[in-house]
């Protein structure tokens, strides 16, 4: 078995896409230190970065040259690394916690809210782009 390498890095190529939107969607969307967060500003934030995890999807399929075989490990990887990003840069945004539990279970919640989103529609948008690829 070899590592498909092209497909590793237009995983790379697209979570770096989708990390970017993530970050945008934790640090813009979301207020930093203004107080508590509302339904809709955690919606749109979502929204945010599920678009662009499918975005990050779409651009690792054509570095990955369009084709099917790897689809799965792009989304996989796209997915990984926004949540990551997403998450990282919502906790240094938030750097002055009220206190250390509230902190942690935010964390945490943002941590799992992001990777159960992103799995969903990374997976999907490589669902979908599985017809539409070029024979291997």
């Amino acid at each position: 078995m070899r590592p498909n390498w092209q497909a590793i890095l237009g995983g790379l190529a697209g979570g770096v896409l989708a990390g970017l939107v993530a970050v945008y969607a934790t640090t813009q969307v979301l207020p930093g230190d203004a107080g508590e967060l509302t339904t809709s500003q955690m919606v749109w934030s979502g929204i945010v970065a599920a678009v662009g995890g499918a975005l990050g999807v779409v651009a690792g399929w054509f570095v990955n040259g369009r084709r099917a075989r790897g689809l799965g490990g792009i989304a996989a990887i796209t997915t990984l690394l926004a949540t990551l990003a997403g998450t990282y840069a919502w906790v240094r945004t938030d750097s002055v916690p009220e206190g250390a539990w509230p902190f942690l279970v935010g964390t945490v919640l943002m941590l799992g809210a992001g990777l159960v989103l992103l799995a969903v529609v990374c997976g999907l948008a490589a669902a979908l782009l599985r017809p539409q690829s070029s024979a291997d």
